[in-house]
């Protein structure tokens, strides 16, 4: 096999996986990864809820029943439940940046794979915008 071969077999594992390589300065760019598994790791870290105790616990505030298609989303962008607008479309801004297929102009693959995501992450985003101005509506 010859290494063009393995080439086009790692670019077609790519696009069908929808691994990306990091650009990040910390991360091995020879290392591929979903976005999933690097961008959700990075925001539970920076944005997991904490656990409340006590009197803390039964102050909370009641979340109104999220359906299913916006956990489905707030899953897709890493956004926890809790979260309120600003901080989802920081988290949402944050994914799109990093994702965009402009950032991907030196690989035809990758820069594809990142217009696939880019216009999921715009759906998903439209929904979640949506269902975050009707309960900011029934709040008032």
């Amino acid at each position: 096999m010859t290494m063009y071969d393995k080439l086009g077999r790692l670019l077609s594992e790519a696009l069908e996986n929808g691994e990306l390589p990091s650009f990040r300065e910390s991360h091995d760019a020879k290392e591929p990864f979903s976005c999933q598994e690097s961008l959700s790791s990075e925001h539970e870290k920076s944005h997991s809820p904490k656990k409340k105790t006590g009197s803390e616990a039964k102050k909370s505030i009641v979340i109104p029943q999220i359906p299913e298609r916006v956990k489905s989303a707030l899953s897709f962008i890493s956004i926890p439940e809790e979260a309120n607008y600003e901080e989802a479309k920081k988290l949402y801004r944050e994914k799109l940046m990093y994702y965009h297929p402009d950032r991907r102009n030196d690989n035809p693959v990758l820069q594809k794979v990142a217009k696939e995501k880019t216009e999921r992450l715009l759906k998903e985003w439209e929904i979640l915008e949506h269902w975050y101005q009707e309960n900011q509506k029934l709040k008032a």
